[in-house]
């Protein structure tokens, strides 16, 4: 038989008979024992050759060979030959194996392992299973190939996987050899961290910052380090969970720079740390808020005005900067009218003052602050406060005095010279048994008041300075008031003084207490004037035409206003009275 031996089911065999004989010209039978099979083939050469195409299991069995021929009218035949046993198999071949994704597998993920043979015997069942281990799976197919998929893999899985294809022909059991080995090789791959910065962008110096370090992982329990790209700088810490907060305290500059994250975990003995992290930069700044600036006098001479801060001469004035926050060895620089003029005062509870005894007019422009802090060797500068404009000006007492005040008091002097020179004439014709009827008259304060006689009161001298002049005057007062007294005790011993009132056309009494009321009421008068510094107006004494003459004659002493627009004569026809003042 060819092929001998074990015949393949599909593949084509031949089975040769051959007789040693002298009878030429006869045929050979082949016969398949326990069956109905025959063939019937002419023997050429003494022999003959039979065909069997795409062997079956239908054709396994026993054969034998005979030899028929006819000589002389007789069959001869021969003995049957010796068996010949034909075997037939499913030689299935071996399966393919593969893996999907190929390589290393990620823990916690599936693969997928793919079993494929080529055969027409489909319909059969593949194995997958793992060389070590107790690890198999079935799954039957009605093609060529199974998926196996295995969902989460872990590290009992890593190892090595065969497939194996079993299928029944002809009700016989039939298995493919075992597939090439695939190694499952599992790894964990943790992916990048990432890594964010609180507060974000730059960080004020001395402050506080937060690193965070996170990661999208299942394997939790692990290590964070936070380290800085240049420079020795790390820090590690554990976390039961998928972030770690790093805190950087009282930074400086010595913290700025690049930072970087990486994740470390142990799985199932076995370490593994994650790539990398993006970079995150620190920047240190030292933000300064812009100062503020104001003014104020302790002795209250400080006035505020349309251009600005109006402080008096020769007052004392001070000057404060200060700042919402700022950092200790901070300092003040008072800028005085954007020269190269600055103050430097030291920062305490992040401001400074900077004070002027005695204001003068070089103190007078604009101001501003800038405050400045030295940290690690660097120096920073907030920016300049607003302006500050401040204006030295002469006190409103001193500049309305000279004038008002001059006019003030001449003005009341000449009205008590009036009225005791009116009062000292009044007395002397008083004396006299002969008197006139006069017409009624007003007095210099055009009342209706009594007119009070004082004596002895000599005209004001001409006054070098409003000041000197009141000095003079007050003694003068004082003498003549006293001379007074002494006269009326001489003349009427205890009686009262006898003037006439020229509104009632009648002779009254007035005491020398009197007098001195009016005296003194004038002195209170002239004080108020002279001490009120919202009293200090220019006054212009207003004149009319005709003019009140008290002294008579030749005397131009004072203004009064005349009545019914005629000089008012209260002394006679020849006494002319503040004409030409």
């Amino acid at each position: 038989m060819t092929p001998s031996g074990q015949v393949t089911w599909g593949q084509s065999i031949s089975i040769t008979c051959s007789l040693t004989t002298q009878y030429s010209g006869g045929y050979f039978d082949l016969e398949k024992t326990s069956s109905s099979f025959h063939l019937v083939q002419s023997a050429r050469s003494a022999s003959a050759t039979f065909s069997m195409a795409e062997v079956t299991l239908d054709n396994e069995g026993v054969y034998r060979c005979r030899y028929l021929v006819r000589d002389s009218g007789s069959d001869i035949i021969s003995p049957l030959s010796d068996p010949l046993t034909v075997s037939v198999t499913v030689i299935l071949p071996k399966p393919g194996i593969s893996m999907t994704p190929p390589g290393e597998v990620t823990w916690g993920t599936s693969v997928d392992v793919t079993c494929s043979i080529s055969t027409q015997h489909v319909g059969g069942t593949f194995t997958l299973q793992k060389t070590s281990g107790s690890f198999t799976k079935t799954q039957s197919s009605s093609s060529k190939s199974a998926t196996f998929n295995i969902q989460r893999v872990n590290f009992d899985h890593e190892g090595f996987y065969q497939c194996q294809y079993h299928t029944t022909v002809s009700t016989r059991a039939f298995s493919s050899p075992q597939s090439d080995s695939l190694r499952l090789s599992v790894t964990v791959i943790l992916p990048k961290p990432g890594i964010s910065m609180t507060p974000p962008g730059e960080v004020t110096w001395g402050t506080s910052v937060d690193v965070t370090c996170s990661i999208s992982t299942q394997h939790v329990g692990g290590t964070f380090t936070l380290q800085k790209t240049s420079g020795s700088f790390t820090k590690t810490q554990s976390s039961s969970s998928k972030s770690a907060t790093f805190n950087i305290q009282r930074v400086n500059f010595d913290h700025e720079g690049f930072y970087q994250c990486q994740y470390h975990t142990t799985v199932s003995t076995q370490a593994f740390s994650s790539p990398q992290s993006d970079s995150v930069r620190v920047t240190v700044s030292v933000p300064l808020q812009q100062p503020n600036i104001s003014v104020t006098s302790p002795n209250g001479g400080l006035f505020w005005g349309p251009g600005g801060a109006e402080v008096t001469r020769g007052s004392d004035f001070v000057i404060t900067c200060c700042i919402g926050s700022g950092y200790p060895g901070g300092h003040f620089n008072l800028i005085f009218s954007d020269s190269n003029i600055t103050n430097v005062t030291p920062a305490v509870n992040n401001s400074a003052s900077f004070h002027f005894p005695v204001a003068e007019y070089e103190h007078q422009g604009n101001y501003s602050c800038v405050y400045e802090v030295s940290l690690s060797q660097q120096t920073f500068s907030s920016t300049r406060t607003t302006t500050l404009t401040i204006t030295v000006k002469l006190h409103l007492f001193l500049l309305v005095l000279p004038v008002s005040g001059g006019l003030l008091l001449l003005l009341l002097v000449l009205v008590v010279v009036c009225l005791v020179h009116g009062r000292r004439r009044r007395a002397n014709q008083l004396q006299t048994l002969s008197q006139t009827q006069m017409a009624p008259v007003r007095n210099c304060y055009q009342t209706s008041e009594d007119v009070y006689e004082v004596t002895d009161f000599e005209p004001a001298r001409a006054k070098n300075s409003p000041e000197r002049e009141r000095e003079v005057e007050e003694d003068d007062d004082r003498e003549r008031f006293n001379d007074q007294e002494d006269d009326s005790d001489k003349e009427d011993e205890g009686h009262d003084r006898h003037i006439w009132d020229y509104d009632a056309n009648q002779e009254i009494y007035a005491t020398v207490q009197d007098v001195e009321e009016e005296y003194e009421a004038i002195k209170q008068f002239q004080s108020r004037s002279s001490d009120s510094e919202e009293d200090y107006v220019n006054v212009q004494p207003q004149v009319d035409e005709d003019e009140l003459d008290v002294y008579g004659e030749e005397e131009d002493v004072c203004v009064l206003q005349p009545m019914d627009n005629e000089a008012l004569d209260i002394y006679g026809e020849d006494d002319n009275i503040c004409q030409n003042y």
